[in-house]
């Protein structure tokens, strides 16, 4: 007989057993006694086999089985042979079981081991079948429970069934649930909202998974982040919360139930949203509500999902929160647009959608993974607006009459407005913007705008340098010349100031100035962040410290205002800015040459250092408040905060 080495544990589990005395690590991980170690002695691996042999024997014999069917007890022989592997806890562990592994203990009152009618005595000997099951139903147990994510969906583990772990899974798709066909991967305040892209799924090693280098490395918070959405990521494209409102009847009993609200959703959508990125045209949209109301059938896709994003942004920029109302009709608008041929026959609606889902994006999610989104989605922007035909003149002069002066503006003034939305996520994401300075098209021709348009002309008249610098700026062949760099900072401070005289509104000029002193930091960094740059490019060292302290000033305006004006919306859009001037302005804060005092001298009015830390530490104070909305808040408190922490005590 060949002999037996391992011990009755790992033999019972037909688990490898390492063989090492007194006990072996498996039965070590598992804090239960092992059958080589019997009160200290070791029990040769012969002895331990010979003994379950004897039961195995005594159990299978022919007397046995006749013994059992007769009613008759079993040999005490049998029963004695066997020894139960249950021991007290070890060291003082009121468990007796590792933390390590992952294996979660839990207390129960069942036998630890096959072999429960038998146990060992306070001596360590053997003891019968009786007294041991006695013993063992008082003492507590470890259940261990293996800890692994759920990869079902949330209503099939409910119910106990399989799940395929699609998106949404088979079975919530015929049953007609598929917008509650939720996974628990994704983690944060909405509870799992919307399903999370990167759960991992049980086919993987069959599907060529393409993911970004964030999606790969877990140690980004992926999930996190997703989960901070109001939005889902993909938004506008494969949302599964928009499958519901496919259908004609259940958009039009959508907006039927906020027929009350649609007036004040408008407002407070062209009070807040609209004047900082002209998209809709006033009068031709409310004639056009006005014939929805009258016969909801008779409106076309392509305004109707126009229509559903203005009430759905002008809901979640009402006073009173982000009411859920507001994503059910955002999503409702993903799913008019979905039906409609915007990517090959685009029409002048559907770019106004697209880009009025820009604008969602950047005010629904506050993290910058919804920034990086939005650079992708001006990409397509873009394009439809060439095959559109947009951007250009017309090509004869049949087809300019055949358009009227209304219709000609408001594609002079989209084509702006997507420009404008391009070149802003192009500067905060570090992404080249996708138009060159020569491709303007129909902004050559000067339009005859009046004052209420005022916004349209100073991006008309701003444009075309804004591009240039960063044309220069991104190009990998020359480094832009210093002469340039005073050449392009001169046009943009006159800019700066046109803007300031012509813009009606104060939310106006504070986005556009906001938009023109970055793109100088973007001008001047190489120069202002040189280690000489106070000495040798001191226009460049002063202009980038002015214009950082300058956005600070802006965001603590957005962010401590009134409350129910919610300009912190709309600076959500900016908050990588505010950012960058944050940091930008420690550097200088922190430099033992910075001449702070010399300001006087180059015509720039510096405040003095007191003044630019209380500024920062206000700053920091209010990213500190927003630092629960999500991950990348959080991050970026908590860098700005420890950079805060840096500062000598004797310069606060």
């Amino acid at each position: 007989m060949r002999e037996i080495k391992t011990c009755d544990r790992c033999r019972h589990f037909k688990r490898r057993c390492d063989l090492l005395k007194p006990s072996c690590s498996r039965c070590i991980q598992a804090g239960v006694r092992c059958s080589f170690d019997v009160n200290g002695v070791a029990v040769p691996g012969a002895a331990a086999a010979a003994a379950a042999a004897a039961a195995a024997a005594a159990a299978t014999s022919p007397s046995s089985s006749r013994q059992a069917r007769a009613g008759a007890p079993p040999s005490s022989s049998a029963s004695s042979s066997s020894v139960a592997t249950s021991s007290p806890p070890l060291h003082g562990d009121p468990l007796g079981a590792s933390q390590n592994g992952l294996i979660s203990p839990t207390a129960s009152t069942e036998s630890p081991e096959p072999h429960a009618g038998a146990g060992l005595d306070a001596n360590g000997m053997p003891i019968d079948g009786a007294s041991a099951g006695g013993a063992a139903a008082n003492q507590l147990r470890i259940v261990r429970k293996r800890k692994r994510n759920c990869l079902s969906c949330l209503r099939c583990h409910r119910l106990k069934v399989k799940c395929d772990k699609e998106l949404p899974c088979g079975r919530c798709k015929s049953s007609g649930n598929g917008r509650e066909c939720y996974y628990s991967y994704n983690k944060g305040p909405n509870g799992g909202k919307f399903p999370c892209p990167t759960a991992p799924t049980n086919n993987e090693e069959t599907k060529t998974v393409l993911a970004t280098w964030q999606v790969q490395h877990k140690d980004v918070a992926t999930n996190a982040c997703l989960a901070n959405f109001t939005l889902p990521g993909n938004f506008p494209f494969g949302t599964p919360g928009a499958t519901k409102y496919y259908t004609r009847d259940a958009v039009t009993r959508l907006l039927a139930g906020e027929r009350a609200n649609h007036e004040r959703y408008l407002e407070r959508y062209l009070e807040l949203l609209d004047v900082v990125n002209p998209i809709v045209d006033l009068h031709i949209f409310k004639r056009e509500i006005e014939r929805y109301w009258i016969d909801p059938n008779a409106s076309n896709l392509c305004w109707l999902a126009q229509f559903l994003m203005v009430m759905g942004l002008g809901s979640f920029a009402s006073a009173e929160g982000e009411p859920p109302v507001a994503t059910e009709l955002m999503m409702a608008a993903e799913a008019c647009l979905m039906q409609t041929p915007f990517s090959f026959r685009p029409t002048l609606l559907t770019l106004k959608t697209l880009a009025l889902m820009v604008v969602a994006k950047q005010v629904c999610n506050p993290t910058c993974w919804s920034v990086d989104s939005c650079w992708s989605l001006l990409g397509l922007l873009v394009r439809t607006a060439f095959i559109y035909g947009l951007p250009q003149d017309p090509a004869s002069a049949e087809e300019d009459e055949g358009r009227n002066q209304e219709e000609k503006d408001a594609r002079r003034k989209l084509w702006l407005t997507i420009l404008y939305l391009d070149v802003k996520v192009a500067m905060c994401t570090g992404m080249p913007p996708l138009t060159r300075p020569d491709e303007l098209g129909s902004l050559k021709k000067i339009p005859e705008w009046g004052p209420p348009d005022s916004l349209q002309m100073v991006l008309y008249q701003s444009l075309p340098t804004v591009l240039g610098v960063m044309a220069q700026i991104n190009s990998n062949k020359d480094q832009i010349s210093y002469p340039d760099v005073l050449r392009y900072n001169a046009q943009l401070r006159e800019l700066m100031s046109h803007a300031q005289r012509v813009c009606t509104g104060q939310l106006q000029r504070v986005t556009v100035d906001i938009f023109l002193r970055r793109c100088l930091m973007v001008l001047h960094r190489p120069f202002a962040l040189h280690p000489e740059g106070p000495v040798m490019f001191p226009e460049s060292y002063w202009s980038s410290l002015e214009c950082c302290l300058a956005l600070l000033v802006h965001y603590r305006e957005m962010w401590c205002s009134d409350p129910k004006l919610r300009l912190d919306l709309v600076g959500r859009a900016y908050v990588l800015d505010f950012f960058s001037a944050t940091l930008t302005t420690y550097i200088h804060v922190l430099r033992e040459d910075a001449p702070l005092t010399g300001a006087a001298a180059m015509g720039c009015a510096i405040p003095p250092r007191q003044i630019i830390l209380d500024t920062l530490r206000s700053c920091v104070d209010i990213w500190s408040s927003e630092k629960d909305k999500s991950v990348c808040y959080r991050t970026g408190y908590n860098l700005l905060d420890a950079v805060l922490n840096l500062v000598p005590a004797n310069k606060l």
